[in-house]
């Protein structure tokens, strides 16, 4: 088992440890004024990464090769792209009218019989690239075309999400002229040529619609190990590194010609909590962990100030749906120890560990590889839990069935994740896939009536400050009985050299290479 670490390498060997690292960040394409080298830890895994099949949109989108027919702007809220309005018929009719003027990459037009081609693709059981994923987002009962620029949606039931489900990057709008080795979407760049786990490399799409792109070449390249990504960053292999250690952006802002971004997105680091059984059944224990737990201590340790702030609801501030009524846990370990004291627990052999129903204290917390921040909080939460008795025994492991079925086991008290609150822009995705009772990711072994009648009421809620009040409640009751226990919500960083102009950080996290990014 490996377990991921975060170290520091002397400036003096960085170019040495980058020449041995070899063809993970190579070849060197900085030399050229007007191509933008990006290092990033994922990319996609297939040489013809068609955005309706798995998650290949997410790269595709953020690549700006595809672009969908709605999108989430700065503040997180729903805007029109390709699209040009829309209108609820009723519950189950969408109509939506498309921007004129608009060409894909091979100069054929954006119209409705290609938004209808390129979605229905996806719906399609019989499809070769049929999407289950986003067929369940979106719902979709048929799709027609009212006249040339206008398609109307019909949706097996009322969805009032499915505008925003629209923003998916899955659901990412090609030409029908598209192949299997070759796809056209709307976006300011042309996607050349993916080496699986690599690179992708883009070349400027001149006809793009909202003008001509400021780059004429970019090259997304894979590095996974974030050190490494930061050291091929500091030896001048790319222009833009993101997702890296916390602690390497503090220092590295006070180099003249480094412009380091951070900004919140709606990304959440939380505990999955196994309430059904075991110590963590008791309320009480819940609450004590709450105040046990030191978020401030967290945030300026792990993430030295800079990558996130203390959480206090499921939902960010980033997102719209943010409950601002609800008051943040304050760290209190007094009040932690006695709460403890009132569920029976006590040292009684004086080693420094309650003991809870006959039993020590002790909780099984585990966390997976691959976020750079998630080890290191671990680490300190276990530390934080032993000032109040509690024990913990730590494992990191690979992401997905390990802990999610040892969890479901009741083997796992405190399942650490770091998760997009709202990847499309609306609650319903984390409210329904985690907390009511049939959820798919229900690992805690949660149910509250109150709960599930109001996340099915809100699905047939069309009206948005209606459905805010709803899922406000839904926030209080999942502060109120701990199913999830929120550490913080993470920020993104980002590295940038001093030539790169018009950079910006989206707290979507799905949208980076835009028309307006360019170099000097």
């Amino acid at each position: 088992m490996k377990n991921e670490s975060v170290f520091r390498v002397p400036l003096f060997l960085s170019f040495l440890f980058v020449l041995f690292l070899g063809l993970s960040v190579s070849p060197v394409f900085c030399g050229s004024e007007n191509t933008l080298v990006v290092g990033k830890p994922f990319g996609p895994a297939t040489a013809f990464p068609d955005p309706a099949k798995g998650y290949n949109g997410w790269f595709t989108n953020e690549s700006g090769t595809t672009e969908t027919l709605f999108v989430l702007d700065t503040r997180m809220k729903l805007a029109p792209w390709l699209a040009k309005s829309y209108k609820n018929v009723d519950p189950l009719t969408w109509e939506i009218a498309l921007k004129e003027g608009i060409v894909f990459q091979d100069q054929t037009p954006l119209n409705a019989d290609a938004v209808k081609w390129s979605i229905e693709r996806i719906i399609d059981e019989k499809s070769a690239v049929f999407n289950k994923r986003i067929q369940d987002l979106l719902d979709i009962d048929s799709i027609a075309v009212a006249d040339k620029q206008t398609v109307v949606f019909k949706t097996k039931n009322p969805n009032p999400a499915l505008i925003y489900d629209l923003t998916s990057p899955g659901t990412g709008i090609i030409s029908p002229k598209s192949t299997e080795e070759k796809f056209f979407g709307t976006g300011p760049f042309i996607l050349d040529e993916t080496v699986p786990d690599e690179q992708m490399v883009l070349s400027a799409f001149d006809r793009y619609w909202g003008g001509k792109p400021g780059l004429s070449k970019a090259v997304l390249k894979v590095i996974k190990d974030p050190v490494s990504r930061m050291l091929a960053f500091e030896s001048g292999q790319i222009d833009i590194a993101v997702n890296f250690p916390e602690h390497d952006a503090k220092r590295l802002m006070d180099r003249k010609d480094v412009r380091i971004y951070h900004k919140p997105t709606s990304r959440i680091c939380f505990f999955f909590v196994r309430v059904a059984d075991g110590p963590l059944a008791d309320r009480r224990v819940r609450d004590a962990l709450n105040l046990a737990i030191d978020r401030e201590e967290i945030v300026n340790a792990v993430l030295a100030g800079i990558g996130g702030v203390q959480g206090i609801s499921v939902f960010p501030e980033t997102l719209p749906w943010y409950h601002e009524g609800l008051k943040p846990f304050v760290h209190d370990p007094d009040k932690a120890r006695k709460l403890l004291a009132d569920a029976g627990a006590a040292d009684s052999d004086g080693d420094g560990i309650l003991e809870l129903g006959g039993s020590p204290l002790v909780l099984n917390i585990w966390t997976y590889e691959g976020r750079a921040s998630l080890k290191p909080t671990l680490e300190l939460v276990q530390m934080q839990l032993s000032k109040v008795g509690i024990g913990a025994k730590l494992r990191v492991t690979r992401k997905g069935s390990p802990i999610n079925d040892a969890m479901q086991k009741g083997e796992v008290h405190l399942n650490l994740q770091m998760w997009n609150a709202a990847p499309q822009g609306d609650p319903d995705y984390f409210i329904s896939n985690i907390f009511t009772s049939d959820a798919g990711f229900n690992y805690m072994g949660y149910s509250n009536g109150e709960l599930d009648d109001l996340a099915a009421k809100a699905k047939t809620v069309f009206d948005f400050a209606e459905r805010k009040k709803i899922y406000d409640r839904i926030q209080e009751i999942v502060r109120e009985e701990s199913p999830v226990i929120v550490l913080f919500h993470k920020s993104m960083i980002a590295a940038v050299k001093d030539t790169v102009q018009s950079f910006e950080i989206h707290p979507a996290e799905k949208y980076l290479m835009t028309r307006e990014l360019s170099k000097k």
